[in-house]
């Protein structure tokens, strides 16, 4: 059984905190090009996980803590909110910048699309890309709410039907239902030689015939269902994991012209970003915390 004390699951807390963790290292500027290297590997291929295993955890909580009340607003306040504000507090900036010279985009340009792509996200990842994630988890929390005939939630589903796409990345719903299951049907407290010895096969065949986009999937699934059940204890990582996730990017394209000028080692470059976002969003979460501005993270402090 899973270490679980006061209402906190510690294999998750350490997997939520390691997962956005890998998920900076995919928002960072380095010169790490070649693709059998161990710097490359650490930067572009081993992140590609960290969006896997918090779709999946989003949908083991879920089972695990089914909310009651009004599903819709709930996930309005601890989704939605923050999604906007993040994305805000990239935009405008950005425009006051802009007005000075400096032109910080790479993606989209000074019209409408940075309301319609940069804050709405209705074909692309916004103007603070890693929120995307945050941006689906709230559509599947839209069709959720819809089982509980909370039809409010057409509103915010049909625009997209309608004028962009229902979601960026279809592989998140997939994921969060993967998860559910898990706990759903206890899967996670099955017997793990019985586990594998389904699952690695599984992934030896896919590593063997397929692509990448194939067997990280099963990698993620066997890794989430093998960890979860570990006993050990740990810190409670929601609140501030979350921040780390809504804020990193924007904090990496601000901070890199400044650390580049100090040293463009690559070295140097590539952990000074990672530090520095890991250690001002601390910051940030503790003067959260402090004035009690919660609704910032979802009202996870």
């Amino acid at each position: 059984m899973q270490k679980i004390t006061n209402g906190t699951n510690y294999p998750i807390e350490f997997m939520r905190i390691v997962g956005v963790i890998l998920i900076t290292f995919t928002h960072i500027r380095h010169n790490f090009t070649h693709s059998n290297s161990v710097p490359y590997f650490v930067l572009e291929t081993l992140p590609r996980y960290g969006t896997l295993l918090l779709s999946i955890i989003s949908g083991y909580l879920f089972c695990m803590n089914p909310t009651e009340g009004n599903l819709l607003n709930k996930k309005i306040k601890s989704l939605l909110i923050p999604y906007l504000i993040a994305n805000l507090a990239v935009i405008l900036p950005v425009l006051l910048i802009n007005a000075f010279g400096y032109n910080f985009l790479n993606r989209l340009t000074y019209d409408y699309t940075l309301i319609t792509e940069g804050l709405f996200s209705l074909h692309k990842p916004p103007i603070n890309p890693p929120t995307y994630f945050i941006r689906d988890l709230f559509i599947v929390f839209c069709f959720l709410s819809l089982t509980r005939k909370h039809y409010w939630a057409l509103a915010f589903i049909i625009p997209l039907l309608i004028f962009g796409n229902v979601l960026l990345r279809y592989d998140i719903p997939l994921l969060f239902l993967t998860g559910f299951i898990i706990k759903k049907y206890n899967i996670d407290n099955c017997k793990k030689l019985i586990i594998n010895a389904v699952g690695l096969p599984m992934l030896i065949a896919a590593v063997y015939f397929y692509t990448e986009d194939t067997y990280k999937y099963i990698i993620a699934i066997l890794f989430f269902i093998n960890f979860v059940s570990l006993n050990f204890t740990f810190v409670k990582t929601g609140g501030y994991t979350y921040l780390l996730h809504l804020y990193h990017s924007p904090m990496m394209v601000f901070l890199y012209p400044i650390l580049h000028k100090i040293s463009p080692e690559p070295y140097f470059e590539a952990i000074a970003q990672i530090g520095l976002a890991v250690i001002l969003c601390y910051i940030i979460f503790l003067i959260l915390e402090r004035f009690k501005f919660g609704f910032v993270v979802g009202n996870r402090i």
